[in-house]
């Protein structure tokens, strides 16, 4: 883990945090390492029940969030311009299929993240219309799937 890191900075608002210290993964846990980093800077917190988390952690507690990084693609505007014109409908209403029109049109931009679970829909409706195979994303990041 990066010590630099304040997680809790970086944790969205009124993301959940985990006081359970006792906790064996509560060094890999995003909630616990949220909570590690606390702040003044809030006055209400969101926190999850200590007597519902389960101290094993990991995979046997139904709130961990394991705290590793992962690539988040951002835009496809140049995937797009390869899909053969009479298909660019169908790559629209097959996004938006799953998400409204208008995070379609972020999404497409590159102004919301897609992370790796959304890359795998997006890339398999381009290919799917006649864009080759790998897929790329117009810019890439790595980041924590808070």
């Amino acid at each position: 883990m990066d010590n630099d890191y304040n997680f809790y900075d970086q944790a969205p608002t009124n993301y959940s945090l985990c006081f359970k210290t006792d906790c064996a993964t509560a060094g890999e846990c995003l909630r616990s390492l949220a909570a590690r980093d606390l702040t003044t800077d809030r006055f209400n917190l969101s926190i999850v029940n200590p007597l519902l988390a389960n101290g094993a952690g990991g995979t046997a507690c139904q709130f961990f969030r394991k705290a590793e990084k992962v690539r988040v693609a951002y835009g496809f505007k140049r995937a797009m311009a390869q899909i053969p014109a009479g298909k660019v409908r169908n790559v629209r209403f097959a996004v938006c299929g799953w998400v409204c029109q208008r995070n379609y049109y972020y999404l497409l931009r590159g102004e919301k993240p897609i992370f790796p679970d959304m890359q795998k829909k997006i890339a398999s409706i381009l290919t799917h219309n006649g864009l080759p195979a790998p897929v790329e994303f117009d810019r890439y990041e790595w980041q924590y799937e808070w």
